[in-house]
């Protein structure tokens, strides 16, 4: 009998990004998208009883940001048109955690430079530098005591007040860590730093610098200061991601202030600073990375195995068949994130045999 394949996205109409994905991943190689579904079909030879599975393919961590490195060079500009065209956008880039994806992602794999979607806007605005929207409750992003108020770009807690201080100063600093409970917090760094090296002290040491989000909390910074003018984690920019998300996550140089009035508009990640951003022209051409969100997308497949006798409900072989697959895609090079798991059905299967 002749060996059928055929595969297919579900919901492809509902969900665009999935088919763009499908469409963008496996044209890194024009063969394999053509002959992706042969590949797996015929992997070790344990495809040929004609059966029906589920397969869901899903990329890096599901509704997160999916990052994909696209290693042609351009311009800002084309970067996020194609990011546009094939995905969501150019990466926005929301925490620790997921620059640490991105890092993964890129690893050595270019020569000096790495788009991001971060440019430069026309309105300065105020940030915390913890972004987790978790940890703010309504109207806590914007709870702001100002004391004094001046053209500086950041943030130092006084006397359980706000005054803004130029980013250059060398300032104790609170830093805050998610791990413990109450006051403790809240921790006081005593060596004087600028305030990106104090962020980056503090997000090394505990979690980032505090935010100030209520009235407890100024206190509290105020009884850990003891007295001390010390750097929070507010700061102001008027960078701003392609896709107008609010993000406030930024992975500067340690030696890049806050904000300088420079003619490099665009940002990027910098292979000689291990990943760490700087601001670059935005003509200049560069490697890029997409951000390429989705829903998981549920793919069937219509196989034969040739060995009757082998038992697809067993959870070994079902293993060992998404190994086989995870191993021949990852043969192809692709540097997209992803991950194949078996969807099983409503009686629990995840093969079931056609009639």
């Amino acid at each position: 009998m002749r060996n059928i394949y055929m595969i297919r996205i579900r919901n492809a109409n509902q969900h665009k990004e999935c088919s763009i994905w499908w469409k963008h991943i496996y044209t890194y190689n024009r063969n394999l998208q053509q002959n992706f579904v042969r590949r797996i079909a015929t992997m070790a030879g344990i495809m040929h009883l004609l059966l029906l599975s589920g397969l869901s393919f899903q990329f890096s961590h599901g509704l997160q940001p999916q990052f994909v490195f696209f290693q042609t060079p351009k311009t800002w500009s084309e970067a996020q048109s194609i990011c546009r065209e094939q995905c969501f956008d150019l990466a926005t880039i929301n925490d620790m955690r997921e620059m640490e994806i991105v890092l993964e992602a890129v690893k050595d794999k270019y020569d000096d430079a790495v788009w991001t979607g971060l440019s430069k806007g026309t309105t300065f605005r105020w940030h915390w530098s913890l972004a987790d929207d978790d940890f703010y409750k309504e109207g806590e992003r914007n709870y702001l005591l100002w004391s004094s108020v001046t053209n500086s770009n950041c943030a130092v807690s006084s006397n359980g007040k706000l005054n803004m201080l130029s980013c250059t100063n060398q300032k104790y600093s609170v830093c805050f860590d998610a791990t413990k409970q109450g006051a403790d917090q809240y921790i006081l760094n005593t060596q004087n730093m600028v305030w990106t090296a104090a962020r980056d002290y503090c997000r090394t040491h505990y979690t980032d610098l505090t935010s100030l989000r209520n009235d407890a909390e100024y206190q509290i910074v105020q009884q850990v200061a003891n007295g001390n003018e010390v750097y929070v984690g507010l700061f102001r920019d008027p960078w701003e991601w392609s896709d107008q998300t609010d993000s406030s996550f930024r992975y500067w140089n340690p030696d890049k202030t806050v904000w300088t009035d420079s003619t490099q508009t665009c940002v990027a990640m910098l292979k000689v600073n291990s990943g760490k951003w700087g601001d670059r022209a935005c003509t200049e051409t560069h490697p890029f990375v997409c951000d390429c969100r989705n829903k998981l997308s549920f793919i069937k497949l219509r196989i034969s195995p040739q060995d009757s006798m082998l038992d697809l409900s067993n959870p070994s072989v079902q293993a060992d068949i998404l190994e086989q697959m995870n191993q021949k895609l990852r043969s192809y090079n692709t540097t997209a994130v992803f991950h194949l798991t078996w969807r099983k059905q409503s009686d629990g299967r995840v093969f079931t045999k056609e009639p």
